[in-house]
């Protein structure tokens, strides 16, 4: 029977988040997004992933264990919620061979930020725990030409919020699919335009924006600050997300909307080349309910991207400069 103990509290919280709250974009919910033609011309490299997960599927021994033990410490109830919930996100292949990219916290059903009181031993026993109970699906293409494939993880890395997925095909079927290419982001610029490509909720979606900031850190999840400023144009209160320690850029923040279920879609520059990684969003609870969230989204950085992919032996499409 596997340990379910847990230890000492451990408090991350993240620097100058008053009144914000970061949100993994998984699970269904609404969002406003604008079609083009984007999204005619990549629809086909962009797939919806679902996770399935169960309690039963980790073993009855360890399932009644978690049933009969009240009341939850924290480590139980957030295994408990994972394993009940499941999620959805966003991928897209980096390959023809099947290989596609979307988030850790889409795979692992919706790892929140690290401020959970866990200790790292917690943390890893449960990734352990739902890499090997889920069961992943992944839907290429929509209406009649919809199919679905079972996919398997061929590598997760917590700490990048990343991770790949290679599609199961059935015997005797090759595998073509259309892919994306990876660009670099080395030249990405604040005022760049951008193109958020996923599944936020009833199929597929586009939208435009363009990069607000550059998050500089050393990881992915390294605390971030903000800073509330009036728009000199419209007076209108903005916030611009910055990083709280050196390093390269690892992120940045963007305008292209983005909602639940958008986790692990690609960021297109105007050469349609990946730039980035949609993982998170900010939703501002200084704001009344149902007001606007635009311009509190974050993407990974390509180059985080394609680091992540050549460290895996994952092949992909190095974009043209």
């Amino acid at each position: 029977m596997r340990d379910l103990r847990t230890g000492l509290v451990h408090n991350r919280a993240m620097r100058g988040l008053t009144g914000l709250l970061l949100c993994w974009l998984v699970m269904g919910t609404e969002a406003r997004v604008h079609a083009g033609e984007t999204a005619q011309t990549l629809r086909a490299a962009v797939v919806r992933v679902e996770v399935a997960t169960t309690p039963w599927s980790v073993g009855a021994d360890l399932a009644l264990e978690l049933a009969c033990r009240q009341p939850w410490t924290p480590y139980e109830a957030e295994l408990s919620r994972r394993l009940r919930m499941g999620s959805t996100g966003t991928g897209f292949f980096v390959n023809p061979q099947g290989d596609l990219v979307t988030n850790a916290h889409v795979v692992l059903s919706g790892v929140r930020y690290r401020k959970l009181p866990f200790t790292q031993s917690e943390w890893d026993c449960l990734a352990r725990l739902l890499t090997e109970s889920r069961q992943v699906w992944v839907t290429v293409g929509e209406g009649e030409e919809a199919r679905s494939y079972a996919a398997a993880p061929v590598a997760i890395a917590e700490e990048l919020d990343l991770a790949v997925l290679r599609v199961c095909l059935p015997p005797g079927q090759e595998a073509r699919f259309s892919y994306l290419p990876i660009g670099s982001s080395e030249a990405l610029r604040v005022g760049q335009p951008v193109v958020a490509l996923g599944f936020p909720e009833n199929g597929f979606q586009a939208s435009a924006g363009k990069v607000l900031s550059l998050i500089q850190g050393l990881r992915v999840h390294d605390e971030m600050r903000l800073t509330r400023r009036a728009s000199p144009a419209t007076g209108e209160p903005s916030v611009t997300v910055s990083g709280t320690s050196a390093g390269p850029v690892v992120r940045f923040q963007h305008s292209a909307l983005t909602g639940h279920g958008s986790s692990g879609g690609p960021l297109l520059d105007e050469r349609d080349r990946v730039i980035g990684v949609a993982y998170a969003l900010l939703a501002d609870r200084a704001r009344p309910q149902g007001g606007e969230q635009a311009d509190l989204n974050l993407a990974i950085v390509s180059n985080v991207l394609r680091q992540f992919l050549r460290n895996h032996a994952i092949g992909f499409v190095e974009a043209s400069r």
